[in-house]
């Protein structure tokens, strides 16, 4: 009976055949798969919740978890993954295969996670949020299968540990709220530390060039207590944006910041299609004329008025952050991805969310088919979609701005990942084209000594091979 409902849970179809093999394997083994969940009550809307919890990458560096190596995605007929690996300890290797997470904006998302080596055997969790306008209800859930004795053991203490880590970062983020400091989120346990003779300097530079205090202050709490991701490849107006103050005035005290040798930028080249960055160059003679694209499989020329991004980074000399990955699948990784679900040959996904007087599409990861959904008056509140071997069978759909309820059927002969998202480009991104028209930019970029730590851990340029 256990087998069966996590077969065909709700939250995340069963993945592969090689997955339900396994789980029977392991099941008549004798070794029950060890299920928890925690339901919270937390007074903050599900909006303010969501871009919390869906940061699963901050999350995991929160609650300690050990960072991962992925690989590029595997794609057969039965199955869509990533390898992955991580060391627990300095003693257990483990490796596994990563499915995609699933997600619907502001309410759920889940992953299975099969594991290769070690004392497990699968791994399946997230969390859903209902609420109003003031407060959020919270489920948080974890199903972990064991390999071995041991693995059962260690599965019935680190399940229930794990679910109490994510309730204490959300309370902690709620204290946050509460406190009326501007903290986004909820700063990891531990940081790499900052040299506080560099920042004094840089903060009195700053000063000096007549930018605010309050201003000068967030900036350097910034660089001082957010986590190694958070104060790697930033975005100026991303940043700006969530701290309430203008664009420009921030993005010159980046400028300024690069000019004092404490950040350094890099070029971004961003994929046209799943808008993840490709690779990186620190200086526009280092960006490819033409770069691939692993997780869509295709080649692209480079477009510097659109497809080129600024990004700035902590400089070694200040802090020595460390670039490592703790989950690459989150909501958050894809901002612009409001739905996500995997679909096994002949299944039906059905959701709802509200969906903004703006245009989106439905596309298919890795195959690249998309189907164009639009806002009309006069549609209704519902939008269907059926995936064919040759693509989707509808040329186009239409929604009513508000509540839509969406239904994906995969008609095709093989698993396909279906994303729901907006189709305008990323708001918050500073275009090549659009930066290098400001003059003291061009001055700071064109420095042909640019700051380097002595053991060569700044900045360095990347080429992708077409």
């Amino acid at each position: 009976g256990k087998l069966a409902r996590f077969c065909f849970v709700p939250e995340c179809q069963l993945i592969s055949q090689e997955a339900a093999g396994s789980l029977r394997r392991w099941g008549q083994m004798g070794y029950r798969t060890v299920v928890r969940e925690a339901r919270r009550e937390f007074p903050v809307p599900p909006r303010e919740l969501w871009d919390a919890l869906a940061n699963t990458d901050h999350l995991d560096r929160w609650i300690r978890m050990p960072h991962v190596a992925f690989g590029s995605p595997t794609v057969t007929a039965a199955a869509f993954y990533r390898e992955a690996t991580a060391g627990m300890g300095g003693f257990l290797r483990l490796r596994w295969r990563e499915y995609p997470f699933e997600w619907v904006r502001d309410e759920q998302y889940s992953v299975v996670r099969l594991f290769q080596a070690g004392p497990w055997n699968i791994f399946h969790g997230g969390v859903e949020i209902r609420g109003d306008e003031k407060t959020s209800w919270l489920r948080v859930f974890a199903e972990l299968t064991p390999r071995t004795a041991i693995g059962w053991l260690l599965a019935r203490t680190m399940v229930p540990k794990g679910i109490r880590d994510v309730l204490a970062y959300c309370d902690r983020f709620v204290s946050l709220r509460r406190s009326g400091l501007d903290i986004r989120l909820p700063p990891p346990p531990r940081v790499t530390p900052v040299d506080g003779a560099c920042l004094d300097e840089f903060r009195a530079a700053l000063r000096r060039e007549g930018s605010r205090e309050p201003l000068v202050a967030r900036f350097a709490r910034h660089l001082t207590t957010g986590s190694d991701a958070e104060v790697l490849r930033m975005q100026p107006f991303g940043l700006a944006d969530a701290w309430g103050t203008d664009r420009s005035e921030l993005l010159r005290v980046f400028i300024q910041a690069e000019r004092q040798g404490v950040l350094y930028h890099t070029w971004e080249v961003m994929c046209p299609n799943c808008r993840v960055a490709t690779t990186r160059a620190t200086s526009l003679d280092g960006v490819p004329e033409r770069f691939h694209c692993d997780g869509c499989g295709i080649a692209y020329d480079t477009d510097l008025e659109r497809g080129v991004e600024l990004r700035y980074s902590v400089h070694a000399r200040l802090r020595a952050a460390r670039d490592e990955v703790y989950c690459i699948g989150g909501p958050a990784n894809t901002p612009h991805v409001w739905a996500q679900h995997y679909l096994l040959s002949g299944t039906e996904r059905v959701f709802s969310l509200a969906l903004p007087d703006e245009a989106f599409r439905v596309r298919v990861l890795r195959l690249n088919h998309t189907c164009p959904l639009e806002p009309e008056v006069a549609a209704t509140g519902e939008a269907m979609f059926a995936y064919r071997p040759d693509g989707w069978f509808q040329m186009r759909q239409v929604f009513r701005p508000g509540p839509v309820t969406v239904r994906l059927r995969n008609e095709a002969p093989h698993v396909v990942v279906a994303v729901l998202e907006q189709v305008r480009t990323d708001p918050r991104a500073i275009t090549a084209a659009q930066v290098m028209r400001l003059p003291e930019f061009r001055e700071v970029a064109r420095l042909e000594d640019r700051p380097e730590d002595d053991e060569g851990s700044g900045p360095t340029a990347t080429r992708a091979s077409a």
